[in-house]
C-alpha cells in the first residue's frame, strides 16, 4: 500500500503539470494577439487591435484603436473618442469625446453617428442625449444660457433630450447638435458644467462578427481580417497557425494527466488522458 506521502507527492506533480499546461495556453493567446498600450499604462486587448497593423489584423472590423497624447482613442464614423474604460466581461466600454487637455467650452462637436453595419451598440440604458443649440438670435429670456459660448447678441442653450422647452429653435439658431453622455453625468445644472459632462463619455456595447468569427472563438481561435478595402478575407487565428474558419481538433490535442488510484497492494500510478 502506498504511503501518504506518496500520494501527496502525485496530487502535487499533477497540479504542477496543470498550471503549467494553462500557463502555457495563456501565453499562446497573448502571443497570437499581443495587447497593447499608450504609454499610459491602460491595455488594450482582443477585440481591440492597434491600427498600425497595415496589411492584416487580429481583431474585430472597426476595432482599430490608435494612440494620441498618450491616449487610446477610437475611430468611429469619421470621428475619434478617447477611451475611457473597457469591460471585456460585459462586452461594454466608456467613450468620451476627444478633446484636448485645456479646452473647458467646446464647441466644435457633431451629431453623433455609428457606422453602417457597425458592430458596436449605443446603450439606451446607461447613456442620456444632450442636445446642443448654437448661435441664437432669438430665445425664451427666461432661461440661463451656456455662458462660455456668449457672443454678442447670440446665446447658445443645451438641454436634456426629453425637456427642450417649446420654442422654434431651428429657425433662430445657426446650428443644433446632439451628443450622448452617461446618464449620472447631467443630474443637475447643465448650462455651465456641460463639458464636465461630456468628459464624463457614454457607453457602447459590442457583438461578436459573422458566424464565421463565432466557429473561430469557439474553438479557442481569435478572429482575424486583412484590411483590403475590398475585400476583407477572414481568417482564425490558432496555435499551430491560421486557418479559414476555425481551430482544429478543439483542444483534443492538450495533454491531460490522471491519477490511478491502486488496488490493495499495488502503486500509484500517473497516466496521460
Amino acid at each position: 500500500m502506498a504511503s501518504p506521502g506518496s500520494s501527496l507527492f502525485y496530487l502535487c506533480l499533477i497540479s504542477l503539470l496543470n498550471t503549467f499546461i494553462t500557463a502555457n495556453s495563456l501565453l499562446t493567446s497573448h502571443t497570437l494577439c499581443p495587447s497593447f498600450n499608450c504609454d499610459n499604462g491602460f491595455s488594450i486587448s482582443y477585440p481591440f487591435w492597434h491600427q498600425d497593423q497595415l496589411f492584416e489584423h487580429c481583431g474585430y472590423p472597426g476595432f482599430n484603436v490608435s494612440c494620441n497624447d498618450q491616449n487610446p482613442v477610437l475611430h468611429l464614423s469619421n470621428n475619434i473618442y478617447h477611451i475611457r474604460t473597457i469591460n471585456y466581461s460585459e462586452n461594454s466600454l466608456l467613450i468620451s469625446h476627444f478633446e484636448p487637455k485645456d479646452v473647458t467650452c467646446p464647441t466644435s462637436y457633431q451629431n453623433f453617428t455609428l457606422p453602417t453595419f457597425s458592430l458596436f451598440n449605443y446603450s439606451i440604458l446607461h447613456n442620456r442625449m444632450l442636445s446642443f443649440f448654437y448661435s441664437c438670435t432669438l430665445f425664451p429670456p427666461s432661461l440661463p444660457p451656456i455662458v462660455c459660448l456668449q457672443y454678442s447678441a447670440k446665446n447658445s442653450y443645451v438641454f436634456i433630450e426629453g425637456a427642450i422647452p417649446e420654442f422654434d429653435w431651428n429657425t433662430y439658431c445657426e446650428s443644433t447638435v446632439t451628443v450622448p453622455v452617461i446618464e449620472k453625468a447631467v443630474k443637475g445644472v447643465l448650462s455651465n458644467g456641460f463639458a464636465g459632462a461630456l468628459q464624463e463619455g457614454f457607453e457602447l456595447t459590442w457583438q461578436q462578427p459573422d458566424v464565421a468569427c463565432q466557429s473561430c472563438e469557439a474553438t479557442g481561435g481569435f478572429c482575424g481580417y486583412s484590411n483590403d478595402q475590398v475585400h476583407k478575407n477572414f481568417f482564425c487565428h490558432c496555435p499551430d497557425g491560421k486557418h479559414s474558419t476555425s481551430c482544429p481538433d478543439n483542444g483534443k490535442g492538450l495533454i491531460k494527466f490522471g491519477l490511478n488510484y491502486p488496488a490493495k497492494g499495488e502503486h500509484f500510478s500517473l497516466q496521460m488522458l
